[in-house]
């Protein structure tokens, strides 16, 4: 089974968006919660109404890893949202952020994707990319669903011929939070990676030291030159294509050791174990998937799990440094200060943003609740009217119509 679309709530949306947001150094991962929609035409859609942040237990810029337990606990809360919601919810997919990166799934990205999919063929994964700048130095956020698919039934034996077109259907968001809302796009997009991680497919480059590969010289040369032609020309750059992938290229992303990442991993290269398969991505309204009480658990669960994280890699450093009972004042001071000053970030860049949101959201209830209370008086003096006019005619209507009336007129 494989996904032709994937459904996620705005709230699950806004959770994953500010996770990734949450710090620029470091990866973060988080499960989604949902369920599997079969359509009658054959399409098979993942619709996404939660979210489980995890707490990472190896926390580095160019990868990111969580435990059994917090598997098992996000399990469940899946069971848990079945029971308040009376509707199947389970994890379906997983997400995590690639800081100053650009968004295609890595090797081990696409690799992990597939483990995944040998026990949920409809499971799915998310990749945010943040933090990236153009040459203009603006900001964006990318974003990329897909899953992971057999390379080796995929493969075509003849060169495939890749140029760079200006189309594609990438997520470009603003940075500014009011982005984020009425997005339905198609998360047909395109990343490259840093050299040392292979985008795109599942085996590694060839080799890490010694350049590009020999095989690849030809391909490398003429890619570059069409690129540079389209640079000079000003103007886009559209050759006719067949069995190609269509990507997007961003003068952010053509530096040279981006550009042959871009084309590693935009060749099908035989050999490779498991490739990216994009799917097509869409945010709506969370109550047009699911009617649930407190839709945005996930986002202030985000607020403790991040919380959390950063508590433990404090009492995790203290401890560590412990001899004969006793800490060193310095390390004391310096663990110290660090904690202090991350607590500081998480309150500026989102338990501040959270609070605002919470409260924007509190002031449109309570406008919708007034409007709907209006509504309602409307209707019940309209009702009660009816009803009066109802009751004061009926005692005439009954005298004129009644068998007695009838007979003493006959005779």
């Amino acid at each position: 089974m494989s996904l032709t679309g994937v459904k996620m709530s705005e709230d699950v949306w806004l959770t994953c968006v500010t996770h990734a947001l949450s710090t620029e150094t470091e990866e973060i991962m988080g499960l989604l919660l949902g369920d599997i929609e079969h359509s009658k035409n054959g399409s098979v859609t993942a619709l996404i109404w939660g979210a489980s942040p995890q707490t990472r237990s190896d926390r580095r810029k160019d990868r990111v890893e969580t435990n059994p337990e917090q598997l098992a606990a996000a399990s469940a809360l899946a069971h848990r949202m079945t029971v308040l919601t009376g509707r199947t919810t389970r994890v379906i997919g997983w997400y995590h952020s690639h800081p100053h990166i650009t968004v295609l799934p890595s090797h081990v990205d696409v690799r992990t994707q597939a483990m995944y999919q040998l026990l949920d063929s409809g499971f799915i994964g998310l990749i945010f990319s943040c933090y990236s700048e153009d040459v203009n130095k603006i900001g964006r956020i990318q974003v990329i669903a897909f899953q992971s698919s057999d390379g080796k039934q995929n493969h075509i034996s003849r060169p495939v011929p890749v140029s760079p077109v200006n189309r594609s259907s990438v997520i470009d968001l603003d940075p500014s939070p009011s982005s984020s809302e009425n997005v339905s796009i198609r998360s047909s997009s395109f990343k490259a990676e840093s050299p040392e991680q292979d985008s795109g497919d599942s085996r590694m480059a060839g080799s890490k030291g010694g350049g590009r590969s020999s095989d690849l010289g030809n391909f490398f040369a003429n890619a570059d030159a069409s690129y540079l032609g389209k640079e000079k020309d000003g103007g886009n750059y559209h050759p006719s294509i067949s069995d190609t992938t269509i990507v997007d290229v961003d003068p952010m992303d053509m530096s040279e050791g981006m550009q042959e990442a871009m084309h590693r991993s935009n060749l099908d290269m035989s050999g490779a174990e498991y490739i990216r398969k994009e799917i097509s991505l869409y945010v709506l309204p969370t109550s047009s998937l699911i009617n649930i009480d407190s839709p945005l658990s996930s986002y202030t669960d985000l607020q403790h799990v991040l919380f959390e994280e950063e508590r433990t890699a404090y009492n995790q450093a203290i401890s560590q440094n412990i001899r004969d009972g006793k800490v060193h004042p310095l390390t004391f001071i310096h663990h110290t200060s660090t904690y202090q000053a991350s607590l500081c970030k998480l309150i500026e860049y989102c338990l501040s943003p959270a609070i605002n949101a919470l409260q924007d959201r509190l002031r449109e209830n309570e406008t919708r609740l007034g409007i709907l209370s209006d509504e309602a008086k409307s209707l019940e003096g309209e009702t009660q009217r009816e009803t009066s006019e109802g009751s004061s005619g009926s005692p005439s209507a009954r005298n004129l119509h009644s068998p007695g009336s009838r007979s003493r007129k006959a005779h």
